[in-house]
């Protein structure tokens, strides 16, 4: 059952910069991450965690009352170092570079745990609802660059950039998850190339 959190001490480990705090958060962080990636969602508790990161369980509770909350707090924290999104004014490089850090993010145990807990879990709605927001903070992150590679297409609309985001990277989730085919540098830059309608 989670703890009753108080939302300053939340703000403590979530937003101090530095010190005692950054270092509880990025152990916290690592240990959700290792445990997910090693043993999957339903293996994955809060005083598994807290014992990985060595600090106490009411110290996890008090910042993330469930484990959904720090799953997805960990892994945002984490996207945002894995997922290039830069926009170098080169847009078809560009975009094989975002799709490539795409593939590297989810062909990792890591990546594949992940996505498989949101297939194994869609039944739980706090597991939907974290992946509702994940995949919207992830498309908010890439719609500069989308919107750059794509503006003699038009697709400015926040519904144009989704739909251009699922389009590039539904083949690659297809791939990876469903069918087995190889994902290599060919494929990724065909499917930029089509998706662009280069090809």
């Amino acid at each position: 059952m989670a703890i009753p959190t108080a939302p300053v001490a939340r703000e403590a480990v979530a937003k101090r910069p530095g010190g005692r705090s950054a270092r509880v958060r990025r152990a916290v962080f690592d240990a959700t991450l290792d445990l997910l990636a090693g043993g999957g969602y339903s293996s994955l508790t809060i005083n598994s965690i807290a014992a990985a990161a060595g600090v106490n369980k009411t110290t996890v509770y008090r910042n993330w009352p469930t484990k959904v909350d720090l799953i997805l707090a960990a892994v945002k924290d984490r996207s945002e170092t894995l997922i290039t999104t830069r926009n170098t004014g080169d847009p078809e490089g560009d975009l094989v570079a975002f799709l490539t850090s795409v593939a590297g993010s989810i062909m990792s145990p890591l990546g594949r745990a992940l996505v498989l807990a949101t297939f194994n879990e869609a039944d739980d709605p706090d597991v939907r609802t974290a992946r509702q927001e994940f995949w919207r903070l992830r498309f908010q992150a890439a719609s500069d660059l989308i919107r750059a590679a794509t503006k003699d297409c038009h697709a400015s609309g926040d519904s144009d950039v989704q739909l251009f985001i699922e389009r590039l990277i539904g083949p690659l989730f297809l791939r990876v998850f469903i069918t087995g085919a190889p994902v290599d540098d060919a494929f990724i830059r065909l499917t930029v190339r089509t998706a662009l309608g280069l090809a």
